[in-house]
């Protein structure tokens, strides 16, 4: 029984680094770009509005639709359109992105609450955790940079 135990061991330690070389790293990239895109469509159709003129129509939403506790609607629709635009951006490339997933945590956590129920939003919660716990992965800025920077630092 131990030998065949081995065996199928050995057959699956390759399976197993391919995952871990290949797949963990795919995996971090596509949680970090799901989630990007996700918050950075919203942040577009809000620009949108504010290009077209019609940027009364968002801060209507957050006096009316959607208020955030604690922020003035012609204040919230401001700060939440630049961090829907910025947040993003940060997270898909992988530049300061526990900064960036903190932030699209948060911003997650009080859609859910204050505005509607939705599993989605939970999913994009966990997303965040994920990235802001474990870091952005290797195929991201951070990783670039902090691989640099430790190099540098030996000199």
């Amino acid at each position: 029984m131990k030998d065949m135990m081995i065996r199928i061991n050995n057959l699956i330690d390759p399976l197993r680094m391919i995952a871990d070389k290949v797949g963990s790293p795919l995996l971090d990239l596509s949680f970090r770009l799901y989630l990007g895109w996700a918050f950075f469509k919203s942040g577009m159709l809000r620009a949108k509005d504010y290009f077209n003129g019609s940027w009364d129509t968002q801060v209507f939403l957050f006096e009316m639709e959607h208020p955030v506790p604690g922020l003035d609607a012609s204040l919230a629709a401001p700060v939440t359109t630049i961090a829907e635009l910025a947040l993003p951006v940060l997270v898909g490339l992988g530049l300061f992105s526990r900064f960036g997933a903190a932030g699209l945590f948060v911003m997650a956590l009080v859609i859910q609450l204050t505005y509607q129920e939705n599993f989605q939003h939970i999913l994009w919660m966990a997303l965040a955790a994920s990235i802001f716990i474990k870091g952005p992965g290797p195929l991201s800025l951070d990783y670039v940079l902090l691989k640099w920077l430790r190099k540098d630092s030996k000199v």
